[in-house]
């Protein structure tokens, strides 16, 4: 009887464990490397570009991206590109004023990336917790990456393609960015 309830739980188990590996190789999809690409003059002319924002063409800061979003609802973005690892990297395309925004988040674990989108909002209406995340469904995209590793303080070069599709039914729409990006592992 105990010989029974061993192999029932360790085929439950191993099955849980080929479920998860089977979802992450599903799911995250693998990096591109290109060595050659932090040799593209376009990074080399961001250092004398200044980065657009909400409110103005020209920033403070050298621009760190070219990151562009089209879609049927809504008009040109200007994003800014951060670059964190705790112990995920995450590269966040990210806009907004402030008190509310969004953008785009890029996980990386053990060269393999997911796409996500993100919003934030200063105006918590009660019962939010509720409210479930809008519906997505990342229909493609495509990461490349100067090197297969970095640590913080790391430069990092890339070039990011993402199509994805926002809401469903009479209110979908989808949504298509590309760009390159520079920056510092924080």
């Amino acid at each position: 009887m105990i010989k029974r309830i061993g192999k029932i739980s360790l085929i439950i188990i191993l099955g849980f464990l080929v479920f998860i590996t089977g979802k992450f190789l599903l799911v995250w999809k693998s990096v591109e490397i290109d060595h050659s690409l932090s040799q593209k003059p376009l990074f080399k002319a961001f250092n004398q570009q200044k980065q657009a924002t909400l409110w103005s063409q020209k920033g403070e800061d050298n621009k760190t991206n070219d990151f562009k979003i089209t879609s049927d609802s809504t008009s040109f973005e200007y994003y800014s590109c951060y670059i964190n690892r705790n112990p995920t990297l995450n590269i966040i395309f990210s806009v907004g004023d402030g008190f509310s925004g969004g953008g785009y988040q890029i996980d990386i674990i053990q060269n393999r990336y997911k796409v996500s989108p993100y919003s934030y909002t200063d105006n918590i209406k009660p019962f939010d917790f509720l409210n479930t995340e809008e519906y997505y469904k990342v229909l493609d995209s495509k990461l490349i990456l100067n090197k297969e590793s970095y640590q913080k303080g790391d430069s990092i070069f890339g070039y990011t393609e993402l199509k994805v599709q926002r809401r469903y039914g009479p209110e979908k729409y989808i949504v298509e960015g590309k760009g390159y990006f520079k920056g510092i592992v924080n």
